[in-house]
């Protein structure tokens, strides 16, 4: 894949912030510390980016716009379901320093509006239209799964996280 100018300052930015709240309390971080940091202008920032939330945002866009090109087939059964739950199990603990940071930072609703939208547009895409209510729930349990696995700097064997996420989406055999 090829990559422009603009691919990379977003990139800068978006690891510059993440660097800046490992030491700085997010809303002590500015713009201007952001900006410093991944060697680009204000101007720049601004092309891309409208707030330093908007920043986090893009973050896991285009981490799930990675995990979506990573996956090889389209799921068709249960044994395809579960391989993607281990992917995105996997794909949160090489995370988890970011997700830490947003605990940290009290910032955690933008990772939940993340995986809730994600649910929502499955459940909308879906022929039958089952309840959006099903997708609440879902995101809420993906959602409090994985901040409470990360909390615990992920101590908890990922065969457990897998297992939990796996009984909330089929059930208990």
């Amino acid at each position: 894949m090829e990559y422009n100018n603009g691919d990379y300052s977003r990139h800068y930015i978006v690891q510059a912030l993440f660097r800046l709240m490992e030491n700085t309390p997010f809303n002590d971080i500015r713009i201007t510390d952001v900006c410093i940091k991944a060697g680009v202008g204000r101007a720049t920032f601004y092309r891309y980016f409208s707030s330093k939330e908007n920043v986090i945002k893009f973050y896991f866009e285009s981490k799930n716009l990675e995990f979506s090109r990573a996956q090889r087939y389209q799921p068709r059964c249960k044994e395809d379901y579960l391989d993607i739950i281990r992917d995105v199990v996997t794909a949160l603990e090489e995370n988890k320093r970011e997700i830490r940071l947003l605990q940290k930072a009290h910032l955690e609703y933008l990772y939940f509006d993340f995986i809730d939208r994600g649910f929502e547009e499955l459940f909308a895409n879906r022929s039958d239209r089952e309840n959006l209510f099903l997708a609440a729930g879902y995101s809420g349990a993906i959602f409090n799964i994985s901040m409470r696995w990360i909390r615990s700097d992920c101590k908890e064997d990922k065969a457990q996280v897998i297992s939990a996420i796996e009984q909330i989406t089929f059930g208990r055999e």
